[in-house]
């Protein structure tokens, strides 16, 4: 990844985690990215990342200390996957949790069933995309783009609990193609997933 690149995340992140500005008829909250790879350049560094919104009030801790630009990074398969397909899944289900985020913290009713139905739609594309491929949870990570670092977790458990969270709802999704998809079962466990992710943000 280049110097450039790295630095372009770095100040996106920096901008999310400490402005916040709140959206019409929405709850307050912090932006956090939350990120995939990317397995369309050979550089393992090269991140895909959505801003999710979570509900986390008052001053927060960062993990890992003294490190702003790092970002916590999911991946969901153990086997290969091909790259388009990869990219496409990441691309959807990225919209997916960030319409999910922004339903959980609308005060208009209507407007939080609508983001919700709109979350379900992005991550049936995003299961779609890669039908024929099995899901599987296959770690989470600090990764600081800036110096070329993965770093661990003391305290994993929030970003673990997302991951498999994540997988288990695209699961549900893959094994109800072709039928009728079971979208609110596989939200339930998105649902959990974001308790997670918010958990993870507030740590």
């Amino acid at each position: 990844m280049s110097l450039v690149k790295r630095l372009m995340i770095a100040v996106t992140l920096a901008v999310s985690a400490l402005v916040f500005v709140p959206a019409p008829a929405q709850a307050g909250g912090y932006w956090v990215e939350i990120c995939f790879p990317d397995t369309r350049t050979d550089d393992p560094l090269d991140l895909i990342c959505v801003p999710v919104k979570v509900p986390v009030e008052g001053n927060r801790k960062w993990w890992p200390p003294d490190c702003w630009v790092c970002l916590p990074s999911f991946d969901f398969w153990k086997d290969y996957v091909d790259p388009a397909a990869r990219f496409e899944f990441n691309e959807r289900f990225g919209k997916g949790l960030g319409l999910l985020a922004e339903s959980h913290l609308a005060d208009d009713e209507k407007l939080a069933e609508q983001l919700r139905a709109e979350a379900g739609g992005q991550f049936l594309a995003a299961a779609e995309a890669v039908s024929k491929y099995e899901i599987a949870f296959d770690g989470f990570v600090w990764v600081d783009p800036v110096n070329g670092k993965y770093l661990g977790d003391p305290q994993p458990d929030p970003g673990v609990a997302a991951g498999y969270a994540m997988v288990e709802g695209v699961r549900i999704l893959q094994n109800t193609l072709g039928k009728e998809p079971d979208i609110e079962g596989a939200l339930k466990e998105f649902d959990a997933a974001y308790e997670d992710l918010s958990e993870l943000a507030a740590a």
